[in-house]
């Protein structure tokens, strides 16, 4: 079976990882770098000898190409993609899926009536742990709410990305991979409300710290609710996550899932962990099909991330039938 050839798109953090990674696997060949910036671009093309592209839409028309790895920006992430499955490559884009809502729809109608493979880059598809809770949660009756709290010091390791409303999105676009695995258990939500809270918010969308505050409710029933707050005093980064069933209660502190029922309490025993990278997922994803739907998980959760941030601005509850 031929290699897929594959170009990365963009030259920063993420780009260099997923670069290495893909180079590595066995069933891909590391064609292109594309990249705007004409430092970073070259030097890490050159890095893996292979071309440099500087505009993204040029390697789409090229035939040498099969797919694209998407890791630039999040406001560019569906466009990118969207522009990439219509020249017929297959797409691997880093979360959130997208940041307009437009695109998100477009991307929902390419997934129902196109070939090439859409993979969002969500770990929660590898994780035992999530495997393990989303069986779980299969067997412990209806949701009734699933509360989420994270507490993060400092600026973490890209404040540039984090506190820069324009480049990431409010948090609950940043955070999205806390969302994914609950939409992955649950379903689609029906409904958000968010409120927002930025310590020095400055005129070209950078800040200090935030607090975050996401709710929904879902189709299936139930409701959900995240709450972040980053940048803050305190010592240590903290997180707490419950899921409260009607024949149950999933507790996780930080050292993995647990089942509460009167009078127990006793940790879920966790599957093998998977060998599979996401990159190796991604090939199978070309190889054998099956991706569609991870691939409306990761809009639909994005799409809770846009009618949050909807709702910051209105101050209002937003209905997902609003969003189209």
């Amino acid at each position: 079976m031929p290699n897929i050839r594959i170009c990365i798109i963009g030259s920063g953090g993420m780009a260099n990882q997923h670069a290495e990674r893909f180079s590595q696997t066995d069933g891909f060949e590391l064609t292109a770098i594309a990249a705007r910036n004409p430092e970073t671009g070259p030097a890490l093309a050159a890095k893996h000898n292979v071309d440099y592209v500087p505009q993204y839409r040029d390697i789409c028309n090229r035939d040498n190409i099969d797919a694209v790895a998407i890791c630039t920006y999040n406001d560019t992430h569906s466009e990118m993609a969207l522009v990439a499955l219509d020249a017929h490559k297959h797409v691997f884009v880093e979360y959130p899926a997208t940041r307009n809502i437009t695109e998100a729809h477009q991307l929902l109608s390419k997934i129902d009536n196109s070939s090439p493979v859409l993979r969002v880059a969500h770990n929660e598809v590898l994780s035992a742990s999530h495997r393990a809770l989303k069986e779980q949660t299969a067997q412990t009756g209806h949701l009734i709410t699933s509360l989420f709290t994270r507490l993060t010091p400092g600026s973490g390791k890209r404040p540039e990305i984090l506190f820069n409303i324009p480049i990431s999105g409010p948090p609950a676009l940043f955070f999205v991979y806390h969302i994914y695995p609950i939409v992955d258990c649950f379903g689609s939500a029906a409904w958000v409300e968010a409120a927002a809270h930025y310590e020095n918010l400055r005129d070209d969308g950078t800040y200090d710290s935030f607090a975050n505050s996401v709710t929904v409710g879902f189709e299936n029933g139930g409701i959900g609710q995240w709450n972040w707050a980053g940048g803050v005093e305190i010592a240590d980064a903290e997180q707490d996550q419950r899921i409260v069933m009607t024949k149950g209660t999933l507790i996780n502190r930080g050292e993995g899932w647990a089942l509460s029922k009167q009078p127990d309490e006793n940790s879920l025993p966790s599957p093998q962990p998977s060998n599979l990278t996401i990159q190796t997922q991604f090939l199978q994803d070309i190889h054998k099909g099956n991706w569609q739907t991870d691939a409306r998980t990761a809009i639909n959760a994005a799409l809770i991330g846009l009618a949050a941030e909807r709702s910051i601005a209105e101050h209002r509850r937003i209905t997902l039938s609003e969003l189209g």
